[in-house]
């Protein structure tokens, strides 16, 4: 079976309905590629689109992802809850089934320089397509936003990867690379205050003394009358997901805030939710082999060649 590679692109528009209904229906008309989820979020005002496939599957849906989004959003017009750069605001990349962190780096450039050739569109690599440590992080990339990139664009040292280093309002730039799973949460509180949540984002963000590899972004949900944290994890493995969200409970508490839940954005490693599970049922001697679809792929037939 071919090797498989995953991509999360985030397509800067989560409101209209319409839009993202004819995205996901293209995308799925792609030979050999699955769209395994499509989160689309009205605050954030963007569309999280999961996808796998062979690396040529995920070449071809790039492709066409940046031509719907040169078609379909104008960022002149765009708002939304969430710091972005441009129309496809980025395109991560990364390994799954015997896929190497090396080979998702070249399948980003490789998509970098198509972009950049067809759609004319400024690109900057990062993760570990980066071509410079100060370009690893999508955050030090993003800073001055699309607002900013007019003027950020004249600095050489802000100079693309690819593409022109000239502003084009109605797209931006656009950021693309190569990762390690992410895992992206939203958290839902029943407050109206802003005050308050902004304190609990940034309880557990590392970049106010919180956890290590935890990014977070808040927001209010006035329709709903709750506030809502936007949570990142770099690494699972040094930071559980379980222990992000007791610490935001414990922060929470202080000004009288509960966690109403959670949404996942795209899609989770199973090893992330069993881990959840053996801290809050308190599992002792618990093993993936106790799983029954673990057990199940033993006796299951292998995939055909796609």
């Amino acid at each position: 079976m071919e090797k498989m590679i995953s991509a999360i692109p985030n397509f800067c528009e989560g409101r209209n309905t319409a839009v993202i209904d004819e995205v996901t229906a293209a995308l799925r008309r792609v030979d050999h590629l699955f769209v395994l989820d499509v989160s689309a979020d009205r605050l954030r005002n963007r569309t999280v689109f999961s996808l796998i496939g062979p690396q040529r599957a995920i070449l071809e849906a790039g492709r066409l992802l940046y031509g719907l989004a040169r078609e379909k959003i104008d960022m002149r017009k765009h708002r939304g809850d969430y710091p972005r750069l441009g129309a496809l605001d980025v395109f991560p990349i990364v390994p799954v089934q015997e896929s190497t962190i090396q080979e998702a780096a070249k399948l980003a450039e490789e998509l970098g320089r198509l972009v950049a050739k067809e759609f004319d569109v400024p690109v900057y690599l990062f993760g570990e397509a980066a071509r410079s440590p100060l370009r690893r992080e999508v955050d030090a990339i993003r800073e001055g936003e699309y607002e900013g990139l007019a003027r950020k664009l004249l600095d050489p040292q802000n100079k693309p990867d690819y593409g022109p280093d000239t502003f084009d309002p109605t797209f931006g730039a656009t950021i693309i690379g190569a990762r390690f799973p992410l895992i992206t949460f939203m958290a839902f509180f029943d407050t109206k205050d802003e005050e308050a949540v902004a304190a609990i984002a940034k309880s557990v963000a590392y970049a106010h003394g919180g956890l290590s590899q935890v990014r977070t972004y808040y927001g209010m949900v006035p329709e709903r009358g709750e506030a809502q944290v936007t949570v990142k994890i770099a690494n699972y493995t040094a930071t559980p997901l379980y222990r992000v969200v007791e610490l935001m409970k414990v922060e929470a508490r202080r000004f009288g805030v509960r966690l109403k839940g959670v949404d996942l954005i795209g899609l989770t490693p199973q090893s992330v939710l069993v881990e959840a599970a053996q801290y809050y049922l308190s599992l002792r001697d618990f093993t993936p082999d106790k799983l029954l679809e673990t057990s199940l792929k033993k006796y299951l037939p292998k995939e055909r060649n796609l």
